[in-house]
């Protein structure tokens, strides 16, 4: 069974809850309307027959009603409230004088039943042919001897008729209303969707080749606006992944194809020349080197690859970063010096973070490896450490050939080159500064970047210190051992 659309079952719903709820009013106020029908009748069949009460006279062994005829009002009440009316010796049970409609009605009790009414006097309703009759009875006292039954009765034809009435109307007001209002539900329904199908063609027609495209916003800024906002935030950030994922695979094709390209050419000129076995050993060596480059290459993907799919666990220990920088500058001290460069470590006192010391020694390592090949014989480069507030901050400075303002912003994304043509000239497939990146952001931390070209460069790292309050803990303290060889 196809399932009802969101338009029908806001319908259903809505017509369900107003039937339940007219249906609930309405029989309310049909029970409220019967209840005062029904005490109103027995207020006035009270009153006319506690009036009525006060005309009774037993005169000469009789019983009659004494009034003034002459008093319009005495006598239309007198005739009114004598419209049903009985009265029965109750030492006989006789009856001794009853109204006209009564006798026509041909309601009368018998002497055992007047007995039973005279000990029972709660009122009484009668079904006849004009309907029910409710009788109230009392008992006249004429005498020490003497005592009448008196029965007065008032038809509740008019108020069962205009309870009826009223159920009746319920009955054909509520459906047809029911149906009105679903009606117009339905439209307001309609009209309250209409954004929603518009945002779904309008996502509809957003494939891969058009991320670019953005679902239309109202103005309005309600709910279906931040729906839309959502969407767009997400499509921008979907874009941003399609285009990265674009650019990786361009650059890894093309990494992998310059030294798979060179191999081939090589392997080739030395089958078709005649070469001597010296000859093979260089083109074999020259072949090696290429496989430990991209045998590189393929490790630092992998190792990327993992640390953005999260397999990658961190570890959470107290890391002295001054004595971590002092050590890996004097390993690196020699290889400056071999490139003519100076390296300087400016000393520190004694700083303390929390994180995991290998994937720190990356960091440094990295940054001290990138500032050597980008910086010219007799260049110099320092390494400085300090605390400044609740963060740890690492700069390392060089005198180097700078990036470019607009390549900045990229310097950080797999793969990207400031200078394509000094690729030839410099070892490293653009890697190291992604892991930089991500491993900085593992640490809560933050790297920046500040360049002009020709003048060098400064990157600051800056790390939160060992117990600054306020800082979320990392989720795991086991840490994966990975080679500080420099990406």
């Amino acid at each position: 069974m196809r399932p009802f659309s969101l338009r029908t079952r806001l319908t259903l719903y809505y017509s369900l809850i107003l039937a339940i709820l007219l249906a609930g009013f309405g029989f309310l106020a049909y029970r409220s309307l019967t209840l005062r029908l029904e005490q109103s009748s027995n207020e006035e069949l009270d009153e006319r027959a506690a009036a009525l009460k006060g005309f009774l006279r037993f005169r000469n062994g009789q019983l009659s009603l004494v009034f003034n005829a002459n008093d319009p009002e005495e006598a239309y009440f007198v005739h009114n409230a004598t419209k049903f009316y009985q009265a029965f010796d109750l030492r006989s049970g006789e009856l001794v004088a009853q109204s006209r409609d009564l006798e026509l009605l041909g309601i009368q009790p018998s002497p055992s039943e007047v007995r039973n009414l005279a000990q029972n006097l709660k009122p009484a309703d009668i079904e006849t042919t004009q309907g029910v009759i409710r009788f109230h009875q009392g008992v006249f006292h004429a005498g020490p001897k003497q005592a009448f039954l008196i029965r007065v009765g008032i038809s509740l034809q008019a108020a069962r008729m205009a309870s009826n009435e009223f159920l009746r109307g319920l009955l054909v007001l509520i459906p047809v209303g029911v149906l009105l209002v679903a009606l117009g539900g339905w439209q307001m329904a309609r009209s309250a969707l209409r954004p929603i199908r518009d945002l779904a063609r309008a996502a509809r027609r957003i494939d891969i080749e058009r991320l670019n495209e953005r679902l239309p916003l109202r103005g309005t800024r309600d709910e279906l606006d931040q729906l839309a906002q959502a969407f767009n935030h997400t499509l921008a950030r979907l874009e941003d992944a399609v285009g990265q994922m674009r650019q990786f695979t361009a650059s890894v094709s093309h990494e992998l194809r310059t030294p798979l390209t060179a191999m081939r050419g090589e392997a080739e000129v030395a089958l078709l020349e005649a070469q001597s076995v010296e000859n093979y050993r260089r083109v074999l060596a020259s072949q090696l080197e290429e496989l430990d480059r991209l045998t590189q290459m393929i490790n630092q993907l992998l190792t990327l690859a993992r640390a953005e799919a999260g397999e990658i666990r961190l570890g959470e220990n107290p890391v002295d970063l001054s004595e971590l920088v002092a050590s890996l500058g004097e390993q690196m001290e020699p290889v400056a010096a071999s490139s003519q460069i100076k390296l300087q470590v400016q000393p520190a006192e004694s700083i303390v973070i929390r994180g995991d010391a290998e994937w720190l020694e990356r960091v440094v390592l990295n940054l001290l490896d990138n500032a050597i090949k980008f910086t010219q014989e007799g260049g110099r480069i320092e390494v400085s450490m300090a605390a400044e507030g609740q963060d740890a901050v690492l700069r390392v400075s060089d005198t180097g050939i700078g990036i470019p303002t607009e390549a900045q912003p990229h310097i950080f994304e797999r793969f990207y080159r400031a200078e394509p043509s000094r690729s030839k000239q410099v070892e490293g497939v653009g890697l190291g500064l992604a892991l930089v990146k991500w491993i900085v952001d593992r640490h809560r931390g933050r790297i920046e970047v500040e360049s002009r070209a020709g003048e060098g460069s400064c990157f600051t790292v800056r790390l939160p210190l060992a117990g600054t309050a306020g800082r979320p803990s990392m989720t795991n303290s086991s840490a994966t051992v990975l080679p500080t060889s420099p990406l």
